[in-house]
């Protein structure tokens, strides 16, 4: 980001990837330790089917910190960006241990829906960080209402 600000004419975009990108990294570290895994951990026989998912979680989380280096080269007309890795984090997340605690269709569906909204944002071009950052706010606020207890 500091590269670009120093050299690019295009100013008026690094602000939203920058809020976006910020917007995508609190709501992937929410939707990662939103549950309580060791729960499950401690009374389940997958230990190592959750460890393993693990590199495709990190891997994607790592991703998406280079997504967002991609929106910023971009922006600054350097590169083409996808939200793939931001997608696939969700996704991953999910499967590994997030829908062992969703209870009803909306809990389940909050996060796949997420990812589609966020890979639907990457067909925005240099507007997929921005878009993501909000799109992944809005599925955590979702899923923080979901699990919320009604009255």
């Amino acid at each position: 980001m500091r590269s670009a600000l120093d050299g690019s004419a295009a100013l008026d975009e690094l602000p939203p990837i920058a809020v976006g990108g910020l917007l995508i990294v609190f709501a992937a570290f929410w939707i990662y330790f939103a549950v309580p895994i060791h729960e499950y951990l401690a009374t389940h026989q997958h230990p190592f089917l959750w460890a393993y998912s693990h590199n495709v979680i990190f891997g994607s989380a790592a991703a998406i910190g280079a997504g967002i280096e991609v929106a910023v080269e971009q922006a600054t007309h350097h590169a083409h960006i996808s939200a793939l890795p931001t997608a696939l984090f969700m996704i991953t997340t999910w499967a590994g241990h997030a829908r062992h605690f969703k209870r009803g269709t909306a809990q389940h569906a909050v996060l796949p829906v997420g990812a589609v909204l966020v890979l639907a944002g990457s067909l925005a071009g240099h507007w997929a960080v921005p878009l993501a950052g909000p799109a992944l706010t809005c599925t955590v606020a979702t899923g923080v209402r979901l699990a919320a207890p009604q009255p």
